[in-house]
Order: C-alpha cells, then structure tokens, then sequence
C-alpha cells in the first residue's frame, strides 16, 4: 500500500511540472529515497504511464494516463449550458476562466478556458483537487458546504503557506468564508501562487445545495477586486449556470 502511495505522488507530482522533472528532484521534493524513488518510476514507466527523455533525463506522463483522464471526464462531463457560460465568461473578460465542482468531499477543477491574452497557472490543470483554501474557487465552494463536510476537508487539507499572502490561520480563514458568504463571491490575491489573482462565485443546484464554482484567473497586474461591473457579471454567469440546474432564484444566497 505505501509503494502505491508514493508512485500515486510521483505521477501527481510529475504531472504539476510542465518540463518534465528528474528522479532527483522528485526524491528532494517528495522525501522518498533515492533508490526507491528509481525503482517507483521504473515499474511506472514499464506499466506505461511515465517516459523518460533520454537526453534532459526529465520524467514526463505519457498518454495512457490522459486516456484515463478522459475516460472519467466524459462520465462526468461537465453540463453544456455552464461551458458555455465559462466560454463567454473567457471572452468577455480576456482572463482564464475555470469550473470546478464540489465533487466526493473536494474542489475538482472540471472545465478551463483561456481567452487571447489568458495567464496560465501551470500547476493548475482539470482534474486538480488541492489547496482549496488558497484558491478563489476553493473558497468560494468551501464557504457554502455543510459544517460536517467542511470540518472532513479541513482534517485532510492543511492550508500551506504557498506564498507571503496566504492565509493559514484557520480563524482568518473562517472570516473570509463569512465575508465571501455575504458578498457573493470569493477572492485570491496571490494566494496560491504569486502574482495570479483570482475571483470566483458559487453555483448552486436545485435543493440549494453548492454545485461548484465558476471563476477567472488574472495577472496582480490586471487585478481590481473593487471592479464592480467584473464582479456583478461574474455572478451573472454564476447565477445562469445555478438556474440552469434547477436552482430556485428565491432561495438565492446574496446578500
């Protein structure tokens, strides 16, 4: 079990770096011996999910592992109305746009589009899952689920310092959630990573439950979070897409 464990991180880690990565630097970053960490990445590259660039020696996923990726995407396809919406989202803002779903206890990124001028957060892919309480659509998600599934992710996702501006005080968290509550939206001010900012608004679904979140991503360069027209269009889209699945406008959570 701890062999599949660490072999699980590996591909997880391998897959945050565009680049590609060493055996080295994924013992350093990963705390997994050397020798081992050789010998995970051979029975992984023998099975068929990473290579090896002969000439940089850099470790890179191969296909097999996004022909899994797609085959559970298409099971769980995102609805066409809230794609849509996250495509004009793109245009009309000329910033990255996401959809993430409140899915089995986490923040699943599920649908991105880039727009001309996009920023690329290259950590950030579908199917990524973490740190949800430094990311905008994180926050926005977590700041509307129940008291029991908030305190089971809290137990399995520690807030990281990834950044100077990241909050890890789970009383600062706590105020946050209730401002985002409040005012209908999320925000990360180069929390998750520096120089990225980010702003999101929860989707709702029909028992009022939260379905997910639609967010932008944007350069600190380009970010204003007292836009006010940005922000009442970014709740537009949110509410279409929370009305698109079945969610009743008079139970909406705005304040």
């Amino acid at each position: 079990m701890q062999s599949l464990e660490r072999g699980l991180k590996l591909l997880e880690l391998i897959a945050e770096q565009s680049g590609g990565c060493t055996a080295k630097w994924l013992s350093k970053v990963s705390n997994i011996n050397l020798s081992t960490c050789y010998h995970l990445l051979n029975t992984l590259d023998v099975a068929g999910y990473v290579e090896k660039d002969k000439v940089t020696q850099n470790y890179f996923l191969t296909y097999k592992v996004a022909y899994l990726n797609n085959l559970v995407q298409s099971r769980r396809a995102i609805p066409q109305k809230i794609t849509t919406l996250a495509g004009t989202l793109a245009q009309k803002s000329r910033e990255t746009a996401y959809v993430s779903t409140w899915d089995r206890g986490e923040v699943v990124i599920r649908y991105i589009v880039e727009s001309d001028r996009a920023v690329k957060v290259r950590s950030l892919y579908v199917g990524y899952w973490d740190h949800g309480f430094l990311r905008a659509m994180g926050k926005a998600i977590l700041a509307h689920v129940s008291a029991d599934e908030l305190d089971e992710y809290r137990a399995t996702h520690i807030p990281e310092q990834r950044t100077p501006n990241s909050k890890v005080n789970w009383g600062e968290i706590e105020e946050e959630m209730r401002i985002t509550r409040g005012r209908g939206y999320s925000v990360d001010n180069q929390e998750y990573e520096i120089d990225v900012c980010g702003i999101a608004a929860p989707i709702f679904q029909f028992d009022g439950s939260v379905w997910g979140a639609i967010s932008i991503a944007m350069p600190s360069s380009r970010f204003n979070d007292s836009d006010d027209t940005m922000i009442a269009y970014l709740k537009g889209e949110a509410l279409a897409a929370s009305l698109s699945l079945g969610y009743q406008l008079r139970s909406f959570k705005e304040v």
